[in-house]
């Protein structure tokens, strides 16, 4: 809803009175459903009295006053820009006018080229006390207005600039519905023929909401910001628990692989950790001074045998291994293939299974010591076998 409050008579000294005329938002076609007409006075102490409330989605307020409360003056401009126009206006008028520039409002409306190719204005200016105590009236009975114009000086401009010094005097309409009608022309676009809230009494309630909203903006961002930095920084703190946690097993492995050795720091840590197991890689994990996985591999090495081994022991002494052949041959070709590889053999042990021959065999890998792993019992270098056996 839109409201127009149209001071029709305005007293200097105090009091006046008018309409409000009420615009819905509705549809453009439907004029008369959408409009109504509250009386109001402003009494001698400068209070806005209003016959009826105004409705509470009333959103878009103007006040429009009688062309009495201004005055005029015609200038000529060697350019068109307006806004420049307006800036110029106090130095123009300096002089012109009984009040002084600096205790009025001052607007400027084009009539079109002049002489010389000069810009024709209209100054148009109110004494600035009265509108602020207008301003104030309305403000008291929650109705401040956005804009300050005039539909009697509106209908003269629309009427044409060449006649606008007779336009401006002639009487205004008395007619309601016509000065209604006025009224909601200077509505459409939002954008009124002159504005005299302009300067020290220019209307701030949109620009103070926009600041206000910026503000909280501001300070969401800021509480935002202060949660993601919180949020990092109980991040780091984890981070550097689970990297002190790091540290810790490091320096426990460091003691375990470099047992003696003190760890400096980390880098430095990883760096001799790495020197180290490369150097056991070199060396190899040894089981009586031979690769575990180098043993394993010659004994598997024999893809065609006729023995099974079922079980193998190693320690420094030497290797053991235990098994089931079809017959004393079988067991004495496997004999054969291990000394072949280069390992020293001494069957231990033969005797009759179930499924076979059951056979005990030391064997001395290249780089065991000599002697049987396990045994005492005197050295036989001997091939043979013992045990019953086929």
């Amino acid at each position: 809803m839109k409201a127009f409050f149209d001071l029709k008579d305005f007293d200097p000294k105090g009091g006046g009175g008018g309409a409000v005329y009420l615009f819905d938002d509705g549809p453009k076609n439907k004029k008369s459903p959408g409009r109504a007409v509250i009386p109001f006075r402003i009494a001698e102490e400068g209070r806005l009295e209003l016959q009826a409330p105004l409705p509470p989605d009333t959103r878009d307020i103007w006040l429009g006053l009688p062309v009495s409360m201004f005055g005029f003056r015609l200038l000529e401009f060697p350019f068109a820009d307006m806004e420049k126009i307006r800036q110029t206006l106090p130095f123009e008028l300096e002089g012109l006018i009984l009040q002084g520039p600096e205790e009025v409002i001052l607007e400027a409306l084009p009539l079109g080229e002049g002489e010389a190719q000069k810009q024709k204005v209209l100054a148009v200016y109110a004494g600035k006390r009265q509108l602020a105590n207008l301003i104030e009236s309305m403000k008291g009975a929650g109705a401040e207005p956005a804009v300050i114009t005039s539909i009697e000086i509106a209908r003269a401009m629309a009427k044409g600039a060449s006649d606008i010094a007779d336009t401006l005097f002639e009487a205004p309409p008395s007619d309601e519905r016509a000065r209604m009608d006025l009224a909601e022309a200077e509505f459409p676009g939002g954008k009124p023929t002159l504005n005299f809230r302009r300067g020290e009494l220019e209307f701030t309630r949109g620009k103070e909401e926009t600041s206000r909203q910026l503000r909280t903006a501001f300070v969401l961002a800021a509480l935002l910001l202060f949660v993601f930095a919180v949020k990092s920084a109980v991040g780091l703190y984890f981070i550097h628990r689970q990297a002190a946690g790091i540290e810790e097993r490091i320096e426990r492995s460091f003691s375990q692989i470099l047992p003696g050795r003190k760890m400096q720091n980390s880098q430095v840590a990883l760096m001799e950790l790495e020197a180290g197991l490369a150097q056991l890689k070199r060396e190899g994990s040894k089981v009586g001074g031979l690769p575990a996985l180098e043993a394993l591999k010659t004994l598997s090495a024999h893809g065609d045998r006729a023995a099974v081994i079922s079980e193998i022991s190693m320690d420094s002494g030497g290797t053991i291994i235990k098994g089931r052949a079809g017959t004393l041959a079988d067991v004495n070709a496997e004999k054969n293939a291990l000394e072949q590889s280069g390992a020293g053999v001494k069957v231990l042990e033969t005797g009759n299974g179930p499924k076979g021959v059951l056979f005990t065999m030391s064997v001395r890998f290249a780089g065991q010591t000599s002697g049987l792993p396990g045994d005492h019992s005197p050295k036989d270098n001997s091939p043979g076998m013992t045990g019953g056996g086929k």
